[in-house]
């Protein structure tokens, strides 16, 4: 029966494991002692091997190599004596690994050899480890929670094959490659909370299969990487809290297929890049507290978005007056922070919303007294409607709002809530005919209301 068996867990190292021929799955458990792996432990069926809260453990075995053909998937989680990985103890075969909660790793990929003592790097070694980087199958790439991990590579060559890199919370991780290059098969680029890092390559080189990059928490970046506009293939960006970050290459955003650009608090970020209007792909749009940004190009935003979320900018204003109706195909509007506008939209430039829009959110204007009627004349399809944060905001368009309005939301608008009491609010006519309308998070048909509750 047990050359039968295809999963295993271990919380005690077992002998004759090399007899279950046909295992596939190994977790190897809570086993405090344990401090390297036995070769015998590993047979040349495994496929997926866990290694969970080993904490004496500081190598894996050569045998990992050697042994283990099939071997795809390399799980390490709370191993806290775990310094390196080292890449020539790394089955050729590895497609997935998944390293998490290591306290003591240093770098991930330890691509040293016998040499290291030398002072010397040689330009033949360094072919070797170029070489062991191109060998690789490695694909996806998973880091969280090592506190003590610099670099992911020693050497800086990261596999050739990767395709997935998502990297968190390792608070001491200055750069990803020191080769200054990213694989150029990589498709998906996530970093999260890492703030000492400084570097995420030198420039984007030919790496035409990146789709999506989101960074997120990292304090010290203060740049991207110059190429970004050679990314074809890139569909969506996020980027959010690097409050150092400065510049984004003057080049801009590659304009073929990417559709999402989300950047929020990005407190020093002076500009957004040349020829945004020319992102003629680009459908959602999202910039949220980058107060050092202070002007936009005449020229706009691309006029094809379907989403547009702005908030707590200064160059609120000059959007404005730029004016959201040329964004015909706009569904989506977000709008926060702005602190001169006393109606919305300008009533004075007899300024104009997009027919186009299903939803439209205003928040923290404290200057705004009035929704201005000929700005929300035309709004036909508008069916969500949200006003948070307005406290002189005293009334709503005139006749009413569009017949097509299906929620309403009102929300720390004190001067407007008492308007819109049922039956009595002098506002309670433009809105009797939604079927559904919250004020400070209470159904306004609610009797309760009308008593002040």
């Amino acid at each position: 029966m047990q050359r039968k068996w295809k999963k295993i867990r271990l919380e005690k190292p077992l002998q004759g494991l090399h007899s279950l021929t046909s295992l596939r799955e190994l977790c190897i458990k809570n086993c405090s002692n344990l401090e390297f792996l036995p070769e015998a432990l590993f047979i040349s069926s495994l496929s997926v091997l866990q290694i969970e809260n080993c904490n004496a453990l500081i190598s894996l075995a050569e045998g990992l190599k050697h042994q283990n053909a099939c071997l795809e998937s390399l799980r390490i989680r709370g191993c806290h004596s775990l310094q390196s990985i080292a890449k020539s103890q790394l089955p050729s075969s590895l497609k997935r690994l998944e390293v998490k909660s290591c306290e003591k790793l240093l770098f991930l990929l330890d691509d040293r050899e016998a040499g290291y003592a030398s002072s010397l790097y040689s330009s033949a070694m360094q072919q070797e480890s170029i070489n062991n980087a191109n060998s690789s199958l490695l694909e996806y790439l998973y880091v969280s929670q090592c506190p003590s991990l610099t670099s992911l590579s020693f050497r800086g060559w990261l596999p050739t094959e990767l395709k997935h890199l998502e990297i968190w919370r390792c608070s001491k991780l200055t750069t990803l490659s020191s080769s200054g290059r990213l694989p150029e098969t990589l498709h998906w680029l996530g970093i999260a909370d890492c703030p000492e890092l400084e570097s995420i390559a030198e420039r984007f080189y030919d790496n035409m299969s990146l789709e999506y990059i989101k960074i997120s928490c990292c304090k010290n970046l203060k740049s991207i990487p110059d190429g970004l506009h050679n990314l074809n293939g890139l569909v969506a960006v996020y980027i959010w809290d690097c409050p150092s970050l400065v510049f984004i290459p003057e080049s801009g955003f590659p304009n073929r297929n990417l559709r999402v650009l989300s950047m929020e608090r990005c407190m020093k970020l002076k500009a957004l890049p040349n020829r945004m209007h020319s992102l003629h792909s680009l459908q959602t749009l999202e910039l949220r507290q980058c107060p050092s940004i202070v002007s936009i190009q005449e020229q706009g935003f691309p006029t094809n978005l379907t989403s547009l979320a702005i908030a707590d900018l200064n160059i609120n204003k000059e959007l404005i007056a730029w004016g959201f109706h040329k964004l015909t195909f706009l569904r989506n509007l977000d709008f926060r922070g702005c602190r001169y506008a006393v109606s919305f939209p300008l009533e004075d430039r007899g300024m104009m919303l997009p027919t186009s829009l299903t939803r439209l959110t205003i928040a923290r204007l404290p200057r705004l007294k009035y929704l201005s009627s000929k700005g929300f004349q035309n709004l036909t399809s508008l069916e969500y409607l949200s006003i948070n944060d307005c406290p002189k905001l005293t009334s709503l368009p005139e006749p009413d709002l569009p017949s097509s309005l299906l929620q309403l939301i009102i929300f720390n608008c004190p001067l407007l809530k008492n308007r819109c009491k049922r039956d009595k609010g002098e506002e309670w006519f433009k809105i009797a005919h939604i079927p559904c309308v919250r004020v400070d998070g209470s159904f306004v048909y609610d009797r309760k209301m009308e008593d002040g509750a």
